[in-house]
């Protein structure tokens, strides 16, 4: 009996712990799931959604980044993997290619979750000489200017600086980068196609920071604005983490989603609780727009600004006579180096004259990428004869921008315009996805870019039928002025379906471009471009037009008020004395940082044909 009752009992006390095991692992299993849908975790992974069709699953297109064959697709089933990979002592030759070392960040905020899981511990050699390294002590986003001359940095680009501790000299730093891994034999119709449909891989590098440096501010001449973020040095370590976790593997790079710009927010919200700045795009990222996003999340601390090398000897010429500027030339362009006519300067006037010729023969030689091979040992030279005078500056500081990238006005824009076309009266609605032109508001912008993609307009006519007016799948002008020195090639490029009144107004697909010269004076830039532009409709004879002709062009840029003016004189080649004339001028008005009114008065004429046109618009920037 007492055996009997004996043996109850430890049946009853076996099922009542099998009990309490299956709820601990049930209460588990509960806790897995909730972390599995967690903000941090989910950026751990790159599940983030952006663009037209954005499949719910991670952004990352390598599989040697998840542990779990379903971890691209399933956020809990890569915390299951990785969770049982970090409770497993590694075996095996190489410690290093333990999960625990190839996934530092995400071994890290596992333990912070205290979830008493018994996750192991390993020593990772490479990993910590790497991170010890870097040394991080803070990181500063870094936004180079837009460069119209590359299509992958039309809208500028963005990119991460690690600061050293107990380091003062920026340049010693470290870069992290994310760009398109494009292949070098790629034309650039071809490296546009790959980038606008993910063609190309997207890598993370992480380089010695004055190479980008080099790359951006003087090979390219971009201003560089550079920001320290708000980081706990918690928050800088788990960023550095994530770098090494994500250095050696591919996501899918595209132009206007998935940039540079995006996935470096992405890796900033992996590394912080905190910050959700990736939630906010929705189908495309222009890297001024992901700058404010982390200005108004308030991750943005301390400003810098480092002016690029055409910035900088511009602002020194102006600071020189002609005779200076002759003799600048003179010092550079000559084979056969000779100081004759510099002793007519007084001192400081040589030391301006050895400055900018030193500045000036090392963008000859690697911005233009001269073949003259004296132009290196030109350099050295020049910079060893200034080193003989006084080290102190012969110029004034360079002037800092009023308005940064960031504060300019924002990028989409919408517009509603009124106005008559020979007596008869119309209306349009207008919207741009991106970016700028010419009579924007200029503070923040490049001088002279204009810039924009896929943006179109829908018009109502006198007798209410409503129509597509036009649709600009991309335009670009780049009127970049010349100095006493430089003179860079003008040029524009659209592609549009468009209204022609040369044909009744018929909807017909056109290419046009141009290549010119510009130059400045005071607020003034004035243009002269050669333009080619050929036109496909069924309305006109063999179904296109080309035509061929110069185009001059004047823009006053103001603070409030902007005017810009126009004559354009085009031929066709295929029939004689069949020619178009455009003049116009267009007046803005800046009411406030997100509104605009303009007024613009247009002639067209070809052969016997002529339309007036005069209409008001007022646009809206968000």
């Amino acid at each position: 009996m007492r055996l009997f009752i004996f043996l109850c009992l430890m049946l009853y006390g076996l099922s009542v712990t099998a009990q309490e095991h299956d709820v601990e692992l049930d209460t588990l299993d509960n806790k897995l799931t909730e972390l599995a849908k967690s903000s941090p975790w989910l950026d751990l992974l790159h599940y983030h959604q952006i663009g037209i069709i954005a499949p719910n699953e991670s952004q990352v297109d390598d599989d040697h980044f998840f542990l779990s064959p379903q971890g691209k697709l399933d956020p809990k089933a890569e915390l299951s993997a990785t969770i049982k990979s970090f409770q497993s002592h590694f075996v095996g030759d190489n410690p290093n290619n333990a999960s625990q070392c190839l996934y530092p960040a995400r071994f890290n905020w596992l333990k912070e979750q205290r979830l008493g899981l018994g996750l192991v511990d390993l020593d990772c050699p490479e990993f910590q000489s790497w991170y010890n390294r870097l040394n991080g002590e803070s990181v500063y986003l870094v936004f180079p200017a837009a460069y119209l001359n590359s299509p992958s940095s039309m809208y500028g680009h963005t990119l991460l600086r690690i600061k050293k501790k107990d380091n003062d000299i920026p340049l010693l730093d470290y870069a992290v980068n994310y760009a398109a891994n494009a292949d070098p034999a790629d034309n650039q119709l071809v490296f546009s196609y790959k980038g606008l449909t993910g063609g190309y891989p997207g890598v993370i590098s992480v380089t010695p920071y004055y190479e980008k440096v080099k790359e951006y501010n003087f090979l390219e001449s971009r201003d560089i604005w550079e920001y320290k973020l708000d980081l706990s040095q918690q928050e800088v370590n788990q960023f550095i983490r994530h770098v090494w976790e994500v250095r050696n593997i591919h996501m899918e790079y595209y132009f206007f989603s998935e940039n540079c710009s995006y996935q470096l927010l992405a890796m900033i919200d992996a590394s912080s609780d905190r910050l959700h700045t990736t939630k906010n795009f929705n189908y495309w990222a222009i890297p001024a727009d992901t700058v404010r996003e982390l200005k108004n999340a308030d991750a943005l601390q301390d400003v810098s600004y480092r002016p690029s090398v055409v910035n900088q000897m511009e602002q020194m010429l102006n600071q020189l006579d002609t005779d200076q500027i002759a003799q600048v030339k003179k010092l550079v362009n000559n084979e056969t180096l000779s100081l004759e006519g510099l002793t007519d300067f007084n001192e400081e006037e040589q030391a301006q004259v050895l400055e900018v010729a030193y500045q000036y023969s090392r963008y000859l030689s690697a911005r233009e990428k001269s073949k003259l091979a004296y132009l290196n040992m030109r350099s050295i030279k020049l910079l060893s004869l200034r080193s003989k005078y006084s080290p102190s500056s012969v110029f004034l500081p360079t002037v800092i921008p009023k308005v940064r990238d960031d504060e300019g006005h924002k990028t989409q824009r919408l517009g509603l315009t009124i106005g008559q076309t020979e007596g008869e009266y119309f209306s349009q609605l207008e919207y741009r996805p991106s970016y700028h032109d010419l009579l924007d508001s200029k503070g923040g912008y490049l001088e002279g870019a204009e810039l924009s993609m896929f943006s179109g307009s829908l018009g109502i006519t006198e007798n209410d039928d409503l129509r597509v007016e036009h649709i600009s799948f991309i335009n670009i002008r780049s009127l970049a002025p010349s100095n006493a020195l430089i003179t860079p090639k003008s040029w524009q490029i659209n592609a549009s379906l468009i209204r022609d009144f040369s044909i009744d107004d018929k909807l017909t697909f056109r290419i046009k471009g141009g290549a010119g010269v510009t130059n400045k004076k005071g607020n003034h830039l004035f243009s002269l471009l050669i333009n080619g532009s050929a036109a496909t409709s069924s309305f006109y004879n063999d179904n296109y037009q080309l035509q061929m002709g110069p185009q001059l062009q004047w823009l006053y840029s103001g603070e409030i008020h902007r005017v810009m003016a126009s004559y354009e004189y085009s031929d066709d080649p295929n029939a004689a004395n069949k020619n178009r004339q455009v003049a116009q001028i267009e007046w803005s008005y800046l009411l406030s940082n997100d509104w605009q009114l303009r007024a613009k008065l247009a002639e067209r004429k070809q052969d016997s044909l002529e339309q007036k046109t005069t209409q008001l618009t007022l646009l809206h920037y968000f």
